[in-house]
């Protein structure tokens, strides 16, 4: 081969001069090519440009949003205004819901940093789980008082991170916010809001539970400052907070969804997927997590609504409507066995309709077919068309999410067979015993949770063997929460007050139950007047204080009692202590604010107004307290 000719230094290999490439030069693009390959990177620049461009002035306004404090915290926790500790966040629910309807979650209060020798128990759920309506007297306050007596030398943080009305879609963040905190264990007993809640299927809209990644990308945008001042300007726009549509009985009977509705199939695929996330955050974090079923009303709770299959045909309808008809003739009569038959008729023509499960279930008890009374009522709860409570589908979802990660020390707690078989044997706790309504527990049914949680939380928390007294007794439970009669009273008052509105009206034989419930509580009433009930509640509360003297709860529940029964001025002190242990929880202050306003200290009171303000200034009690005020001066 022959010598190549070296290029002088300094020089370019192809003078200026020349307007083509060398002979011995390879091919190069012709001028259309070097156009066409020029229009191509102008295009992707001009691209990259209309993307970047924006997106750096969006995230340069949103730091400015957030550097003059612009917006609301998102996060389940946040700092108390001292910075020295963590409280929960009461605006956490307006990312998921409008503020008019958004819940809040229990007041907590405690330090970023573990205290050495401290277990720390996370509770994650939904309204049962907090211990609607008086979390005070729920499982994880109960649970408290168990580990309390069985290990006094602990020492044992159990934070309340469940809320009502959200569902695992929300519940995943808040994992994983405790999960930053040091948990030692998470209790997690949720899905009871999957079917109708958050993001559930609607009959009539855009089913959002199909489309999961979309779901995550809204909970994502609406942390963005630049989101919430969206919002907020949509809001005053519309001139209204976009409160929900009326909740009378035509809207849920609008929202009913059949048992085997394809709509309600991811439903589940996201409620498996979601719970599978909360318990790998408790892994992640090296915290032992116990994940139970859901123990729901199934035996005194009928179905809210029922539908009919799909394709039943006229004819075949008339023909279901009028066995049904002789069924519930026959059962008012108390003819089960008749009932039976018209009802087993009915059920060949159409099984999906949840009412006739209910009633086959019943004559199927007085008969004492217990056996098929009890499927019955689990098809009952099956079918039922407004899914306010966990079906069989998502309990076996939470059997097999615990049996999957199983040797991952994932336990399970079966709450939904314990309370099953504690309605059964020689002496069985009856549903109205532990229920209020479908889900929500009274005492009794706390109780037995919490008495079921405890063992798996001992041997979780490796305390097994070390127990230095027996199983605390429901009536030392309640002792030491002060849950007097008159607590019970004012509980089950409130869900009576619930259970006469929408949904529940169109339950089987709603009215006569009802009634005998607000007949109950009258007798009741009558009976802790004449025996002397505010004298021996009060000493109830001296006592629990006794024991448990910076118990927030306490102080505030027995300022509620003086204030219920007229003593105002002991109600004050009750109430100011609440507020000095909890003073960033701004509902005690409502409450101390017209203790005060009653008793004529009103400088006192409105100082408290204000003082909640200015720890948040859109706090709407204190400013609607103050506006009325306003308005009485006015005037």
């Amino acid at each position: 081969m022959g010598k190549k000719r070296r290029t002088p230094g300094g020089l370019s290999r192809f003078p200026s001069s020349r307007t083509g490439p060398p002979p011995s030069a390879g091919p190069v693009p012709a001028p259309a090519a070097f156009s066409s390959l020029t229009r191509r990177r102008k295009m992707l620049l001009r691209a990259l440009l209309a993307l970047v461009v924006p997106a750096l002035l969006l995230a340069v306004a949103e730091f400015l949003l957030r550097v003059v404090g612009y917006g609301y915290p998102t996060t389940f926790f946040v700092k108390t205004h001292d910075g020295k500790a963590l409280t929960t966040n009461r605006r956490f629910a307006w990312r998921f819901m409008s503020r008019a309807n958004a819940t809040q979650p229990v007041p907590a209060f405690f330090t970023t940093e573990k205290p050495r020798g401290t277990f720390r128990i996370f509770v994650l759920g939904e309204s049962a789980a907090q211990g609607t309506p008086a979390p005070a007297f729920g499982f994880a306050r109960i649970l408290e008082v168990m580990l309390e007596r069985q290990f006094p030398e602990r020492r044992f943080e159990i934070i309340n991170a469940a809320m009502r009305g959200i569902n695992s879609h929300a519940l995943v963040p808040i994992a994983k916010e405790c999960a930053r905190l040091s948990p030692d264990l998470f209790l997690v007993y949720l899905g009871n809001n999957e079917t109708v809640g958050l993001y559930a299927p609607e009959p009539e809209a855009f089913n959002l539970a199909a489309h999961p990644q979309l779901i995550r990308v809204m909970q994502g945008a609406k942390r963005l400052r630049l989101a919430q001042l969206v919002e907020s300007g949509a809001r005053r726009w519309r001139g209204t907070a976009s409160p929900r549509p009326a909740q009378d009985m035509a809207f849920f009977r609008s929202q009913r969804l059949a048992f085997d509705d394809p709509r309600r199939v991811p439903v589940y695929e996201n409620f498996r997927r979601n719970l599978l996330e909360i318990c790998g955050a408790a892994r992640a974090a090296n915290a032992k997590a116990i994940v139970s079923t859901l123990a729901v009303n199934v035996t005194a709770f009928p179905p809210l609504a029922s539908l009919h299959r799909a394709g039943l045909s006229g004819a075949d309808l008339a023909e279901w409507e009028a066995a049904f008809k002789k069924g519930t003739e026959a059962e008012a009569a108390g003819q089960f066995t008749v009932a039976l038959t018209n009802y087993a008729e009915a059920a060949r023509l159409d099984d999906h309709f949840a009412e006739l499960h209910f009633r086959l279930a019943a004559c199927h008890e007085a008969t004492g077919n217990r056996e098929s009374a009890r499927r019955h009522f689990l098809l009952a709860r099956d079918w039922d068309a407004l899914q306010f409570r966990a079906d069989g589908r998502q309990n076996d979802l939470v059997r097999e999410v615990a049996l999957s990660m199983r040797d991952l020390g994932l336990e399970l707690l079966d709450a939904d067979r314990i309370f099953a078989e504690a309605g059964q044997g020689d002496h069985p706790a009856p549903a109205s015993l532990l229920f209020h309504e479908h889900v929500h527990f009274k005492f009794d049914g706390d109780y037995l949770l919490a008495r079921s949680f405890l063992p798996l939380v001992v041997k979780s928390l490796g305390l097994a063997g070390g127990a230095t007294k027996d199983l605390a007794s429901r009536q030392e439970c309640a002792a030491a929460l002060a849950f007097t009669e008159w607590d019970s009273i004012s509980v089950d008052s409130a869900m009576a007050r619930m259970t006469a509105r929408p949904p529940f009206l169109d339950q089987a034989d709603h009215a006569r139950r009802q009634a005998q419930k607000e007949h109950d509580l009258q007798q009741r009433l009558q009976l802790f007047q004449q025996q002397d009930g505010f004298r021996r509640a009060s000493e109830g509360y001296r006592a629990a204080l006794e024991r448990r003297p910076k118990d927030w709860q306490l102080h505030f529940n027995l300022g509620c009692l003086r204030n219920d029964f007229g003593d105002k001025t002991n109600a004050v002190p009750a109430y100011l202590t609440a507020v000095n242990l909890m003073p960033e929880a701004l509902p005690l202050r409502i409450g101390l604010a017209q203790a005060l306003w009653d008793t004529g200290q009103k400088d006192s009171a409105l100082a408290h107004l204000n003082e909640a303000l200015r720890l948040d200034p859109e706090f709407s009690p204190a400013k609607e307290a103050l506006g009325q005020v306003a308005g009485r001066r006015a005037r």
